[in-house]
């Protein structure tokens, strides 16, 4: 168990040059398979295994936020982290951690869920108007990761074994001896899932990195009001 899970932070993403309309419109296994390219691991997995991994990472997310909701029935993610007793924290403390810019993250010792108040801004200011009705639906971008982090408490914290290590790509092999890793983009697929579920988000939540990878680039924001379908 890692004492911390990053999320939603974009490193290298594969289709920026795309336009948006594409990238918004994007099936959850079409992101999830696009979200494992950047990950150096899972590229050891054949393409059959990248989908059915990829499958089984959103399937996750999803059977994951059901059995929460009939935990906790009528509760918003926020109210169910109230109730597992994981409190939100909100900081101004800096988002970039080397090349990665930070949204959120959920911490284990203890369990909390941190929220970047400098690294939400500028997502926010991008997301305003008919964009964020778009993508969001109803939810807010601080509901979309705290339902993200929930995901992570509830996988870190279940009996099952994470997804991030059903799947397993070998590093060496010696003879019949081999060297295995998990897939950690795996879990965060998964996460991504889980808050769609939760929130009736029109769309797989990944999306909300390309909408702030131009702002945070070039630091306007008039690529994101010129996007269009």
């Amino acid at each position: 168990m890692t004492q911390e899970a990053r999320d939603l932070s974009f490193r290298d993403l594969p289709f920026e040059d795309l336009p948006f309309g594409k990238i918004a419109a994007a099936s959850p296994e079409a992101l999830g398979l696009l979200m494992l390219k950047t990950d150096i691991h899972a590229t050891r997995l054949d393409d059959r295994a990248q989908l059915a991994a990829v499958s089984d990472a959103l399937a996750d997310g999803v059977a994951t936020a059901e059995d929460l909701r009939k935990r906790f029935p009528g509760l918003a993610p926020h109210e169910i982290t109230r109730e597992l007793q994981v409190p939100i924290v909100a900081t101004d403390d800096d988002p970039m951690v080397g090349s990665i810019w930070r949204f959120a993250e959920y911490r284990s010792r203890p369990s909390r869920i941190v929220l970047y108040t400098r690294g939400l801004a500028p997502l926010e200011q991008a997301l305003a108007g008919n964009l964020a009705k778009r993508l969001l639906g109803g939810a807010s971008t601080q509901d979309v990761f705290v339902a993200h982090e929930l995901y992570h408490h509830a996988e870190l914290t279940r009996a099952e074994i994470p997804i991030s290590r059903r799947y397993q790509a070998t590093l060496l092999q010696i003879a019949s001896w081999r060297w295995r890793t998990g897939i950690a983009t795996l879990s965060e697929i998964a996460a991504g899932s889980f808050a769609q579920t939760m929130l009736d988000l029109p769309c797989h939540p990944k999306v909300l990195d390309y909408v702030a990878w131009p702002v945070l680039r070039l630091g306007i924001r008039e690529p994101i009001r010129a996007m269009k379908p």
